[in-house]
């Protein structure tokens, strides 16, 4: 993988997104054009749904569906083939003034369909200034950003609804026999051998923790007043056990970090940095406590000392922190213009921090964007909304448990409204790939070679991550520009010079 991760990302990215409709519509009028990219395209970033493109790109199939269990990806599944349909007719039906702006990205616009200018609202303070705001005009969404939003808080409400309908007594069972279950357990015994870290470690690097985010807060121009510090943490606490039950038992989980940036918009309105800082301190209490969870899973499978592990893990956190911090800067100083386009291209983009950004603006507005009568009122009402249908399910389980073949409770549906937005911005040509790796590693490898499954699967994974992941590195500051001037590969049919790498060139692409 380390040697073919250099043909789909430099000499043929083509093979990031093969679309037979895309190579079809070259000499279409501009209309098919259009719908043909907004559909059919995806190998370059917010181009489009990349609906049945083929994905031969490593870097963005990942190990992910190698490890993730088949009731997940079958839900994932749903969730994914809603949102082809959603947001195709959120955006041909113009909800939202969706057709005044791009089908997929995370920036935000003016009414006018130009970048919104937020420098002007909130000035060098980064607090709102009335005066500017009434003349400059509140920010828009897309109709497929304000859908991510909207599944954000359903996936919140249906998270918190299902682990006490369906998970609750488990849990409580669980902590009731823990201490039994727990020396049952031929891992923990095997662990015994070895020095456990003591409590006062952790306890110690928590106060460390806590008193370096406060003086964070206090002398740095964060804007936000220290009491919301401590709710933000306090927030994150509460979740954090939701989160860790839904990762332990389907591999991964939903993006709660929503709920953070509303509770932070309505303790510090009108300033978007303190709903950064806010939402960061709360939802990396979540990330953090995931992480940690899973390496002493993994510490404790390997017979690794605890105390090595703490340590590890320390001095992994100090220096993963400087190489990205480095690295973060070096490519924001090379490519800072398209990190900041709302499109981006193949190789660059900056939608994630872009919709951080978003979210930071949209929610310090929160009465004029999100309050009763404004233009996103659905966003927060789907939090409690998200809530109902799994109550409902809950209850259809109790009476009917499985209906035909299907285990009710196997339907997760925090999973399905997360999947249904999954496309709504970035590189989406993958997902036919994905769900045939999926298929072939969790279904057939798993059901019809169970042998050759346990053995290599995972470390199949690993490998094939590792390789990939080190020529990116190696690429992004050799050719890709990462550390200054890029160096592209010479234009070929594989690589064409302009538009969109795999052809669909609708939505001014070629202009």
């Amino acid at each position: 993988m380390f040697g073919w991760e250099v043909i789909p990302s430099y000499i043929f990215p083509l093979l990031n997104g093969i679309s037979i409709f895309c190579l079809a519509s070259q000499h279409a009028m501009p209309s098919i054009q259009n719908l043909f990219t907004n559909v059919f395209g995806g190998a370059d970033a917010n181009e489009g749904l990349g609906l049945l493109s083929i994905s031969l790109d490593w870097q963005y199939i990942t190990s992910v569906y190698l490890s993730l269990p088949l009731i997940q990806q079958a839900n994932s599944w749903v969730g994914i083939a809603l949102c082809y349909i959603i947001l195709s007719v959120i955006y041909y039906s113009n909800a939202w003034n969706s057709l005044a702006f791009p089908m997929l990205t995370t920036s935000i616009f003016s009414s006018n369909g130009s970048i919104y200018d937020q420098s002007a609202v909130f000035g060098n303070t980064s607090q709102l200034n009335q005066t500017a705001l009434n003349e400059v005009g509140l920010p828009y969404m897309t109709g497929s950003y304000v859908w991510s939003n909207i599944t954000a808080n359903l996936s919140i409400g249906g998270l918190l609804a299902h682990c006490l309908c369906f998970w609750g007594p488990y849990l409580r069972d669980t902590l009731r026999n823990k201490h039994s279950e727990i020396r049952a357990d031929p891992h923990w015994k095997a662990m015994q051998k070895y020095k456990e870290a003591p409590c006062w470690w952790y306890i110690g690097l928590l106060a460390l923790a806590f008193f370096s985010g406060l003086i964070v807060i206090i002398r740095g121009q964060t804007t936000l007043p220290w009491y919301a510090y401590v709710v933000a943490l306090l927030l994150g606490s509460f979740i954090t056990p939701f989160s860790q039950l839904l990762y332990a038992r389907m591999g991964n989980g939903i993006a709660t970090n929503q709920l953070m940036k509303m509770v932070g918009g309505a303790i510090a309105p009108g300033r978007p940095v303190a709903n950064l800082y806010f939402s960061m301190w709360s939802h990396d209490i979540i990330a953090q406590s995931i992480g940690l969870a899973g390496d002493l899973k993994i510490g404790q499978y390997l017979k690794i000392p605890p105390r090595v592990m703490f340590l590890t893990q320390v001095w992994g956190t100090i220096l993963g922190a400087a190489i990205n911090y480095v690295v973060m800067i070096s490519i924001v100083n090379a490519q800072q213009a398209i990190l900041v386009s709302p499109n981006g291209n193949n190789v660059w983009s900056g939608q994630v921090v872009q919709s951080l950004n978003s979210d930071a603006i949209t929610w310090s507005l929160a009465r004029e964007l999100y309050g009763p009568g404004g233009p996103y009122f659905t966003v927060p009402l789907s939090l409690l909304i998200g809530i109902v249908p799994t109550v409902i399910q809950w209850r259809v389980a109790k009476r009917w448990p499985t209906i035909g073949p299907l285990k009710v409770e196997s339907v997760i549906l925090p999973l399905i409204y997360m999947y249904s937005a999954w496309m709504s911005f970035g590189v989406n040509s993958i997902n036919t790939s994905s769900i045939i790796v999926g298929l072939v590693s969790q279904f057939w490898l798993r059901k019809y070679h169970p042998g050759w499954f346990r053995k290599y699967n995972y470390i199949l994974g690993g490998a094939l991550d590792g390789g990939a992941q080190v020529m990116i590195f190696i690429l992004s500051f050799a050719v890709f520009g990462a550390s200054g001037v890029p160096r592209p590969f010479p234009a070929w049919a594989g690589n064409p010079a302009e538009g969109n790498v795999d052809y669909c060139n609708g939505n001014g692409a070629l202009s």
